[in-house]
């Protein structure tokens, strides 16, 4: 019997072509838009929390949060580098730490004058964050001892500047009128705002300092010992940093975790309001839906007066009506999930991501076009199903 059902809602959908493509589109769009929005956020969301987490666990930030801070007296609570290199011994339990400066500078990319990052560090910070050099290689110790002018160079800043790879080791940048040679790409996935690294230059922490002509640390990356409780340590860091600042809660200590954890639920929320706004658009195709229905059920009165006086019970025309509903909105469903699907690889292939189709996502999306289709034909299959015979054979 259900054979027959389906059967008799392709004969209708294959009559009215066009109306049956119109009516699905708000349930199509609604579900390419779950799919393609639950699909790309859990990417999205995955390759973040790789990218962060790629240092490991047992990394902790120390910054202070007076750095954005504008009047001088407000930015007395500055580390200097000696008084970073001593927390090693000072506070058990940190096996590495690494003290980074900050510089915005513009320069011209592409005929353009940009804002471009540039950080200044100790050769360990690459280790600590456990960053891809691509290409070249990152400064040594003794390069930062002797403040070389070397740097390395964010892919995309690197490919903005100078396109050809091969211009690796013989080609300079200028930063406040003196000239690093680049000696090293670097390639991070991941682009957070102003400070991306993929369009950094990344200095000896010695040289940057010489370039500035001060020697405040804001902020230092710090990487717990594998048998210590990063939790521990923290709370040491912050009693330790308060000691040196006469009580002053001047700096912020965060480990990596509560990092992943704040963009965990940050994402999640987006991914959850997003999904929310596609699924009021499925709502609305399911009330285009129903309308057409009603219509149809109108249009085909003397059909069921004519099925209902050769022996057809209110159960059957229910019945089929109901699975016409639900396979225009499976319909819908499919062609909406196929859309996802194509642009979800194309976007993967442009941006490079490895992004692949989630299988909730799919769940998620067939259920809901199955639950619209039954939900907005109840009323007008049961509107059919409760006609009259006599009084439907003489509709016209």
């Amino acid at each position: 019997m259900l054979i027959e059902y389906i059967l008799f809602s392709l004969k209708s959908l294959r009559q009215y072509k066009l109306r049956a493509f119109l009516t699905v589109l708000g349930v199509m769009i609604g579900v390419f838009s779950i799919v393609a929005v639950i699909t790309i956020g859990q990417g999205g969301k995955e390759l973040i929390l790789s990218e962060l987490g790629r240092g490991g666990a047992n990394l902790i930030v120390a910054h202070s949060t007076q750095i954005m801070m504008e009047t001088r007296q407000d930015k007395l609570d500055y580390l200097t580098e000696d008084q970073v290199r001593a927390m090693k011994g000072d506070i058990p339990g940190i096996e590495d730490v690494a003290p980074e400066y900050f510089l915005s500078t513009t320069m011209k990319v592409r005929g353009e004058n940009k804002l471009i990052p540039v950080l200044g560090v100790p050769a360990n910070w690459f280790e600590l964050w456990k960053l891809d050099i691509i290409k070249g290689r990152i400064f040594t110790e003794q390069e930062v001892k002797s403040s070389q002018k070397v740097g390395i160079i964010g892919q995309k800043l690197f490919n903005s500047l100078f396109g050809d790879l091969k211009a690796l080791g013989r080609q300079d940048v200028e930063v406040e009128g003196t000239y690093f040679r680049v000696i090293g790409i670097m390639a991070y996935k991941l682009e957070l705002g102003p400070w991306d690294l993929n369009n950094a230059l990344i200095l000896p922490s010695s040289a940057l300092q010489r370039l500035l002509g001060a020697e405040e640390v804001y902020e230092v990356l710090i990487r717990a010992k594998d048998n210590v409780s990063v939790p521990i340590l923290k709370e040491r860091i912050k009693k330790h940093l308060r000691k040196l600042f006469s009580d002053r809660e001047g700096w912020e200590v965060t480990t990596m975790d509560e990092f992943i954890n704040i963009v965990d639920k940050v994402t999640d929320i987006i991914s959850i309001v997003i999904s929310s706004i596609a699924a009021i658009s499925l709502v609305v195709g399911g009330i285009g839906i129903m309308n057409i229905m009603l219509v149809t059920v109108r249009e085909r009165t003397r059909e069921v007066g004519i099925r209902k006086a050769v022996g057809a019970t209110r159960q059957n025309i229910l019945y089929q009506f109901l699975t016409e509903s639900l396979m225009l909105c499976l319909l819908g469903g499919i062609v909406g999930m196929g859309a996802a699907t194509g642009v979800i690889l194309l976007i993967a292939k442009v941006m490079d991501l490895a992004i692949s189709l989630s299988g909730g996502a799919i769940v998620l999306g067939f259920t809901f076009s199955c639950l619209v289709g039954i939900f907005f034909g109840v009323y007008p299959a049961h509107l059919a199903a409760k006609f009259n015979p006599v009084e439907a054979l003489r509709y016209e």
